[in-house]
C-alpha cells in the first residue's frame, strides 16, 4: 500500500517534498526503486508523527537544492579554514 501511495504522489509534479524526491530519483534509479524510497520516507514520517503526537510537516519542495546549498557553503567554508583563511560570510542581497 505503501509503495501505491508513493506511485501516486509521483504524479504530482513537484508540489511537495515527496514527488519532488519521487522525480529525482526516479531520473537516477528507476520508478520502481524510487517508489520504494519515497514509500519508506513515508512509513519514517509516520513514525514520527505518531511518536510525537502531532501533524505532518511538509519541508518543501525546495528542499533538497536549500540542503545541497548550504551543505556546499560549509564545505567551501572548512576547506578554506583549512588552508589558514578567515572566513567570514556576507550573503548577497
Amino acid at each position: 500500500m505503501l509503495v501505491e501511495a508513493a506511485g501516486s504522489v509521483g504524479r504530482m509534479h513537484g508540489k511537495n517534498y515527496l514527488a519532488v524526491q519521487h522525480a529525482r530519483l526516479t531520473k537516477r534509479r528507476g520508478m520502481g526503486r524510487a517508489q520504494v524510497a519515497v514509500a519508506h520516507s513515508i512509513l519514517v514520517a509516520a513514525y514520527w508523527m505518531l511518536k510525537r503526537d502531532e501533524p505532518y510537516h511538509d519541508l518543501g519542495a525546495d528542499w533538497h537544492s536549500r540542503r545541497n546549498d548550504e551543505a556546499h557553503t560549509r564545505r567551501l567554508i572548512g576547506q578554506l579554514e583549512h588552508l589558514g583563511h578567515t572566513v567570514i560570510i556576507d550573503p548577497a542581497a
